[in-house]
């Protein structure tokens, strides 16, 4: 790698000309600073692949900001999940470690937060899954394609009581009720045979080692080399739970629980509906069924254990195995949507800006990209789409607006913006092209809430824009939890947060549709 790899706290860094959202990397640590707001960006002016992680394809590109005029390389870089484990950047064959010791960990599976930072940790972990449900809310609506958006602005516009998401525990609960309940009746066990004082009147087998105890004990008689306590040494057999089969079935029973505490957290809101009151009773059952077989001396087993026998034929523990390897899978997939938060958060974005042009007045949508979910996650990504993702017409206005998001060429003036979705003002008839953009930059923020003091320095920004003709700009940021909506104006910029559920989501579409038709219903294009 060439020298004059920097680091970026903002995409929009290289149309900020004070550079103060850019650090050039050299040898030795960098400490994200506490007051970070943002995620990170490797930029690389020669074109060049930045190995993170050490892998050149660690990082992922941000699209469109690498054109045909100039090269160069922006890579978000992904969130590490320990702070004793950073991320690594190879510069010149040595490693930089990118150190943020204000950002929260990953928290482990089965984990209960002790303390301020754990619980930062798992808030954080709690959106990042809520991010995905809401992801997941196109899966169940591309049920007919042709009622996309509008059945997604109907689950993000209003509270109208409907199920949570259907989610892996769910599905765990409403088929698994039955045998965990059978195997906390009747787990598998074995008998061992052990030597042990067995009162006279229950003695039931001795072997060699019992008869040479006996014969070595003083007396004459069976009752007096009993002694007092008229006991001897005998074979008894005892029940053994400790096998591999309910070791998984705690391990499950233990992990199965945390998950449907987690779903519930995620559903506050809607914990009477049926699914989310299923999924708590469910959670009774298995930390009922974990604490009886920690008390009969079941112990925990390691993921990537081989199964035995039982557990590859047993109907009700292969059922168990299956679930448990389920839920196993899902905690490696939580630590890619950990890595990609930020990725996630602009997928999300995008949905909802499609979602508020839909509610502009006058605005009717005339074409709309061909939307798929994904069966996996592309660091953080779920949706696969063409662009535009959806063109809206006003009638009145005689206006046509175009939302593109991760637009692969928007041009080379738009591209120094590196802004994930693009908003595009045209008016029909019109042989000029389009008559304003509008880059929105969907920032993620582990805290989130607004950050002040990047709206002067993005309305500064979009000075350089005007001969892009970029009318506005507008900077979206997660709600902290609990919190309101907020909205911030400051010149032609705007910056607001955004909920993931509650009315954080849907009284910011309401400020999203009411940004955009001050827009372009008041024409205030160029």
């Amino acid at each position: 790698m060439s020298r004059g790899v920097e680091i970026w706290t903002r995409p929009w860094a290289l149309a900020e000309v004070r550079r103060v959202r850019r650090r050039p990397l050299g040898p030795g640590a960098v400490a994200i600073p506490d007051d970070h707001r943002a995620g990170i960006w490797l930029f690389a002016p020669d074109g060049n692949s930045v190995s993170i992680n050490g892998s050149a394809g660690s990082g992922e590109p941000v699209p469109g900001f690498d054109h045909t005029s100039a090269s160069r390389t922006l890579v978000q870089a992904p969130l590490p999940l320990r702070r004793r484990a950073p991320v690594v950047v190879n510069l010149n064959g040595n490693d930089v470690a990118l150190e943020w010791p204000a950002l929260p960990e990953r928290p482990p599976a089965k984990h209960i937060p002790q303390n301020d930072d754990e619980h930062a940790g798992h808030e954080l972990f709690l959106r990042a899954r809520s991010v995905w449900d809401r992801l997941r809310d196109v899966d169940s609506a591309l049920a007919d394609p042709s009622r996309l958006w509008e059945e997604l602005r109907r689950r993000w516009t209003s509270d109208d009581h409907c199920e949570p998401q259907v989610d892996v525990i769910v599905r765990h609960a409403a088929h698994l009720r039955r045998t965990i309940d059978d195997l906390e009746r009747a787990p598998r066990r074995f008998l061992r045979r052990t030597h042990r004082q067995v009162p006279l009147a229950r003695v039931q087998e001795m072997d060699r080692r019992s008869m040479n105890w006996l014969v070595r004990q003083p007396g004459t008689s069976l009752a007096e080399r009993a002694g007092d306590r008229q006991t001897i040494l005998a074979v008894a057999r005892e029940e053994n739970f400790d096998t591999l089969e309910n070791r998984v079935l705690r391990a499950y029973a233990e992990l199965a629980a945390f998950v449907a505490s987690n779903y519930l957290a995620r559903h506050g809101a809607k914990r009477k509906s049926r699914r989310a009151e299923l999924v708590s009773a469910y959670g009774v059952r298995c930390r009922k069924l974990s604490r009886d077989l920690a008390e009969r001396g079941v112990r925990l087993v390691e993921p990537g254990v081989m199964p035995n026998f039982v557990l590859q034929q047993n109907p009700r523990y292969n059922k168990v195995w299956v679930a448990w390897q389920e839920l196993i899978s899902r905690d490696r997939e939580d630590d890619e949507l950990w890595r990609w938060q930020g990725r996630s958060w602009e997928e999300f974005c995008a949905l909802a800006v499609m979602v508020a042009l839909g509610d502009v007045p006058g605005a009717k949508l005339v074409a709309s990209a061909p939307v798929s979910f994904r069966d996996e996650q592309q660091r953080g990504r779920w949706v696969d789409h063409d662009n535009p993702l959806g063109v809206f017409y006003l009638q009145e206005q005689g206006l046509v607006v175009e939302a593109h998001f991760a637009l692969a060429r928007p041009g080379p003036k738009r591209s120094d913006f590196a802004a994930p979705i693009w908003i595009r003002v045209g008016r029909t008839g019109a042989i000029d092209g389009f008559l304003s953009d509008i880059p929105v930059w969907p920032l993620w923020d582990h805290r989130g809430g607004l950050a002040r003091e990047e709206l002067a320095e993005l309305a500064s920004v979009l000075q350089l824009g005007r001969s892009a003709r970029i009318a506005a700009g507008l900077v979206m940021r997660p709600a902290p939890p609990g919190a309101d909506m907020e909205v911030e104006t400051h010149g032609d910029v705007t910056a607001l947060t955004i909920g993931v559920r509650g009315p954080a989501l849907f009284e910011a579409i309401v400020a999203l549709s009411g940004f955009f038709s001050s827009l372009v219903v008041d024409e205030k294009q160029p």
